[in-house]
């Protein structure tokens, strides 16, 4: 708190204490005050209420917990198995077409995890296409709806959250590692297994904690294939929206949520902190090995499981043009319709685009304040891992805490609770982490001492900032601005909580027609949501890319 009463006090002598101000009142007022207010909200339900909760609900609640927790383990042990030997392939060993490989197994990152949900339930089902191929040769598989599903699913949306980050951790390899151990008469594999694979835990760690927390996170997936199998996040938000439903428990719940996620807190810090520490001097650019054969079958390894990534996609868009697709390869007969029908109503994709364009700003903006506050404060250091607990906390938490706690505030003489503002707020909190620390990666290789000189020369601390540090930072914070796209149109745990009435996005109507049966019109709504965040993404690349060749330029 003395950190906080010192900036007040700074606050008059130097105006860029008044934008921390406000970025740390956003931090207080909508994640650190609702999250407080909704565990004093649970205990005090909790123990002034006369009926006693259900019968064996503590035991049902470590039941359900220890669902989630297996699912998560087993999510992302199975993306690591996929995601390392990948990575290593198209770093290390020189497979043909690297770029396109890496560009096709991105795609799932720009769509909506539980998009892949309904493609495995078309390709895996009971009439799926896939199942009636084995069929014929004599195999039959067991239900897709449950915990088997449900790691299939996650697997095939996480893969390449693990495999960006392990991909950037090889090439940050020293080359000499590798140049001693070949010289000291090591094979290319040893090698591998003994230099390169204990220099890049770290990244390893990270990539692991990434899915850990996708799919501790994850609402859509289970809603859609869980069947009898539940997590945590499918709970809450099951018990808050049940009218019959006792009002207790979604409490419980997130009470109980918040508290593993603060352990899981510690592990995040203790995983940022080891990859900010990995040494990446003496680097004189990435240790390649020209082994023919392994080239080979690694071009065709990577083409076979990009093939196989991709197949979910390739079936949404066949069955956006379908009309039924049962127990056949194809669907009955090939239609517009669907099409036809999902753009007549414009209202999704007009409220997609609201929430692109009222969120991103708010993320960009509290993330480059933030970042140069914690470049500038280190006492503030308490204060970023608060910033960190979205990224752990499920979006359904926050979307209950933010209700619980503003259910009585009027905003122009309206309910803030069912606004379009509430919704924008839980995905601003939601989403922060993600672009804060992307942005405070950039903070971290400026040298402060520019600003120091600008100062020095007569400069205020805003317009030294614009000046010298805010286009150095630039072509970051078009990166930011990328992966806020994707994280703001994939939402959907807090969207299904907060959202307001008759007021949806395109990935609430997706969740909407499959719950509804309506695949073939999820497809088409999918199928467009992907090419907007592609389009929007596209031109935001392209403007990060020319902003870097701008800024190596000004180095030059």
């Amino acid at each position: 708190m003395k950190s906080l009463s010192k900036i007040y006090n700074k606050m008059i002598s130097s105006p860029v204490y008044i934008f921390y101000a406000v970025a740390i009142a956003f931090v207080l007022f909508f994640l650190f005050i609702p999250l407080v207010n909704l565990i004093i909200d649970s205990l005090n339900i909790f123990l002034q209420s006369t009926r006693p909760l259900p019968e064996n609900f503590f035991r049902y609640m470590m039941k359900v917990t220890f669902n989630t927790f297996q699912l998560a383990i087993l999510s992302t042990i199975v993306s690591l198995c996929i995601a390392i030997p990948l990575s290593f392939l198209i770093v290390k060993f020189k497979v043909k077409y690297a770029a396109l490989w890496i560009g096709l197994l991105t795609i799932p990152l720009i769509t909506p995890g539980f998009i892949s949900s309904f493609a495995t339930i078309i390709l895996l089902g009971k009439s799926g296409v896939v199942t009636m191929a084995l069929e014929k040769l004599g195999i039959s598989l067991p239900s897709i709806y449950g915990l088997r599903g449900l790691v299939i699913t996650q697997s095939l949306h996480a893969v390449p959250y693990a495999l960006i980050v392990l991909l950037s951790g090889l090439r940050t390899v020293p080359r000499y590692l590798e140049e001693a151990a070949h010289s000291m008469g090591t094979s290319a594999f040893k090698t591998q297994i003994n230099i390169v694979f204990p220099y890049i835990i770290p990244h390893v760690f990270m990539a692991g904690l990434m899915v850990f927390l996708t799919s501790m996170g994850d609402v859509g997936a289970p809603l859609i294939i869980g069947g009898s199998y539940k997590v945590i996040s499918l709970e809450i938000y099951s018990n808050f929206i049940s009218f019959m439903g006792d009002e207790r428990i979604p409490l419980i719940f997130s009470t109980w949520v918040i508290f593993l996620s603060c352990i899981l807190l510690f592990a995040v810090n203790k995983v940022l902190n080891l990859t900010n520490n990995v040494k990446h001097r003496f680097r004189l650019g990435i240790m390649e090995y020209d082994i023919p054969k392994v080239r080979r079958f690694g071009t065709v390894f990577i083409a076979l499981m990009t093939i196989l990534f991709l197949l979910p996609y390739v079936v949404i868009i066949i069955n956006s043009f379908g009309t039924i697709w049962t127990y056949d390869w194809l669907p009955n007969s090939f239609t517009l319709a669907n099409y036809a029908k999902v753009l007549s109503d414009f209202g999704p994709i007009f409220n997609t685009i609201i929430l692109i364009s009222a969120v991103i700003p708010i993320l960009l903006i509290l993330g480059v304040i933030l970042g140069y506050m914690f470049k500038n404060e280190r006492n503030l250091k308490f204060f970023s891992y608060l910033t960190l607990l979205p990224f752990v906390l499920p979006g359904v938490v926050i979307g209950v805490s933010l209700i619980q706690t503003y259910a009585d505030v009027q905003i122009f003489g309206k309910d803030f609770v069912g606004s379009v503002f509430i919704l924008i707020i839980a995905i601003s909190v939601r989403r922060l982490p993600i672009v804060l620390k992307t942005i405070e990666a950039g903070f971290a290789k400026i040298d402060m001492s520019q600003k120091e000189a600008a100062l020095s020369l007569g400069a205020g601390e805003i317009k030294a900032f614009i000046s010298v540090i805010f286009p150095q930072i630039k072509p970051v914070v078009y990166s930011a601005m990328i992966i806020g796209i994707v994280k703001v149109v994939t939402e959907l745990a807090a969207s299904l909580i907060i959202y307001p009435p008759g007021w949806q996005s395109m990935s609430l109507y997706i969740a909407y027609y499959v719950e509804e049966g309506m695949i073939s019109r999820a497809s088409a709504m999918g199928v467009l949501l992907i090419i907007i965040v592609g389009i929007v993404t596209a031109y935001a690349n392209h403007k990060s890319k020319k902003e870097m060749l701008k800024y190596e330029t000004y180095i030059d």
